[in-house]
């Protein structure tokens, strides 16, 4: 059995189909602490879109630290198994439940949620328009490589073939904005830099088969291109420091986002302040919840949304 909590705006009887974001928290949590530590509701209630935070199955709770299975058995996940297939399922309920938009659905989460996304990027990409990883992995990236007792690093460019492989006939140009402490202890912020430079490599070989142009191999794109991010630093008053690398398509839109928050550990950037959810996340970082909405919200599983914005601050 999987639970799961869903954030509904007020305004939602109003207008038309919301975007649906799907949340993912991390081992040791639950989807009520990673709506409070996220902070994704009030965002929601402002931008008016619906938000599922799924929980793992309660059979599985107690005995992997509630972890998803992408970080303990990645080989038990896949289109309609495991618990890939449960979130999809879930993501299926509520888009029915609230006649959300079909064409924006995202999924982001955190640690074994980052890992987890990265598999619902490689077996729903019908499904899902845009993903965020924060403090996760590349698709198959749990052994080896991303996690501490994993010290060698998977080969990015194979990693990039399965997931193409896993996409099979539904195969897309995915999305994806990375957030990643470079203190991190937990997951090394070298498999922040390999997620990216996975789904970068997929989306490369995605264009190749349809023979457009390549992404560039580093931010802001060719010369050519409009630029809407490139590299750009900043400082949370009293926080972090952070940069930003922004990586954009042939139409300029910025596909790839990689968010390194200088000195934060293992901590979702930017969420609550409360003493309830110190454990999991870190306010004095730039806001995850913002910065990857910001991101999602250009997005539709068609292809860009409207003229592709400058990335918003926090």
């Amino acid at each position: 059995m999987y639970p799961y909590a869903v954030y509904v705006p007020s305004s939602l009887k109003a207008g038309p189909a919301a975007p649906l974001v799907v949340v993912l928290h991390g081992c040791d949590m639950t989807a009520d602490q990673m709506a409070a530590a996220s902070q994704y509701d009030a965002l929601a209630e402002r931008d008016r879109f619906i938000v599922l935070y799924p929980d793992v199955d309660t059979l599985d709770a107690e005995s992997y630290r509630r972890c998803w299975r992408g970080i303990w058995a990645p080989d038990l996940e896949g289109r309609g198994v495991g618990d890939a297939s449960a979130i999809a399922d879930m993501t299926g309920a509520v888009i029915r439940r609230w006649h959300a938009d079909p064409g924006r659905v995202y999924a982001i989460g955190i640690s074994a949620g980052g890992f987890e996304t990265s598999i619902l990027a490689a077996y729903y990409p019908d499904l899902y328009a845009a993903i965020g990883i924060h403090s996760g992995a590349p698709y198959l990236g749990a052994e080896p490589g991303c996690l501490p007792a994993s010290p060698d690093t998977a080969d990015t460019a194979k990693l990039a073939g399965d997931a193409l492989d896993a996409m099979g006939s539904r195969v897309r140009v995915m999305p994806v904005i990375v957030i990643h402490g470079d203190a991190d202890p937990a997951v090394p912020y070298r498999c922040g830099q390999q997620a990216l430079a996975q789904w970068l490599g997929v989306d490369n070989l995605v264009l190749k088969r349809e023979h457009r142009p390549r992404m560039p191999g580093s931010p802001g794109g060719s010369r050519s291109a409009v630029v809407p991010g490139g590299s750009r630093s900043a400082v949370v008053p009293g926080g972090h420091g952070y940069t930003v690398l922004s990586y954009t398509g042939g139409s300029g839109c910025v596909v790839a986002q990689l968010w390194t928050v200088h000195g934060m550990g293992h901590y979702w950037s930017g969420g609550s302040a409360d003493r309830a959810s110190a454990r999991y996340s870190d306010p004095r970082g730039p806001s995850a919840a913002v910065a990857s909405w910001a991101f999602f919200s250009r997005w539709r599983l068609s292809g860009p949304l409207g003229g592709c914005a400058v990335p918003a601050r926090r």
